[in-house]
């Protein structure tokens, strides 16, 4: 349910980013319109401006298409009728706190594979206990007529009736083969819910060492994604001053339009990631840290001129 929360919220920026830049290409191609009216830019410019507009609106119900779908599934894990009302807010605009150091590893006992592994473990070790103990002799010291008695000089007492001693007594004797067999099949099991223990506690550390791993590569991405980010809004910008200055070609705004779009929404995709990422540690762990992780804000600054 988190991941498909943060689906949506991933969806709603993504739509966002369509949106403005369809608003932005719509304002360039109305320029360059006025400017090819006055005989200041070519027929070409003003197709490639129009093609461009044309494409952004296109994305735009993309984007809208792939809302709608991740709304609807959230809906759904959440019980609600799924008609694509839900609003997840801006989380992605927030970064999770660094991993605290000294995470103690016996956290992972709590993962519901490891108990049910450990209680598949104690179970195999009772019937263990159960076989062997069926290979001694039973007394019973419940009379035919319903009398007891735990004194052991009462099984010389000829005035108790018919005993049930004898047989219990010989009962050991006449399956012993059939006892050591169900003795050595309980051990086997308890070898093999040793084994399964083992295994699982296995992928249990490997998942963790696999989110810690991801925490640090995809929190290294996200940097390095932000400052592509803001590097393509500068170099957009230049872009189109040096166009209406005369200075430039609109291809290369062209260019700068796009190598900003990619760089946004990649980011957006990472940020996601990112928080993803931070569910399956937290699932990995079985339930989180000692302390409760906290959000911190991590927006994305206009660099300076």
């Amino acid at each position: 349910a988190a991941k498909a929360w943060f689906a949506v919220a991933a969806a709603v920026q993504q739509l966002e980013l369509a949106e403005a830049t369809v608003a932005s290409y719509r304002q360039t191609a109305e320029q360059i319109e006025r400017r090819y009216d006055r005989g200041l830019r070519s027929p070409l410019d003003v197709r490639s401006a129009r093609a461009e507009l044309a494409g952004a609106e296109a994305l735009v119900e993309q984007r809208s298409q792939q809302f709608d779908a991740a709304a609807r599934q959230l809906e759904i894990l959440l019980g609600r009728y799924p008609d694509a009302t839900v609003a997840p807010g801006s989380l992605l605009a927030l970064s999770p706190q660094p991993v605290p150091a000294g995470i103690p590893a016996d956290l992972v006992s709590r993962r519901p594979d490891l108990v049910a592994a450990a209680q598949r473990l104690e179970a195999a070790g009772a019937a263990v206990r159960e076989s062997q103990a069926a290979l001694l002799p039973r007394f019973s010291l419940t009379a035919s007529g319903g009398s007891t008695s735990g004194d052991l000089e009462d099984l010389l007492d000829g005035d108790f009736g018919v005993w049930t001693l004898a047989a219990n007594l010989v009962q050991p004797v006449f399956q012993g083969g059939r006892l050591r067999a169900g003795v050595e099949v309980a051990e086997a099991a308890e070898d093999e819910a040793v084994a399964h223990y083992a295994t699982a506690a296995l992928r249990a550390y490997a998942e963790v060492e696999t989110a810690l791993a991801a925490e640090t590569r995809l929190s290294s991405r996200e940097r390095h994604r932000r400052e592509a980010t803001l590097q393509s809004r500068s170099a957009r910008r230049l872009a189109e001053s040096r166009y209406l200055a005369g200075l430039e070609q609109y291809v290369t705004v062209l260019d700068a339009h796009r190598r900003q779009l990619v760089d946004e929404s990649t980011l957006i995709a990472v940020r996601q990631e990112r928080l993803e990422s931070r569910v399956d540690l937290y699932l990995a762990l079985g339930g989180g840290f000692e302390t409760t992780p906290t959000l911190a804000a991590a927006p994305v600054e206009e660099p300076r001129s």
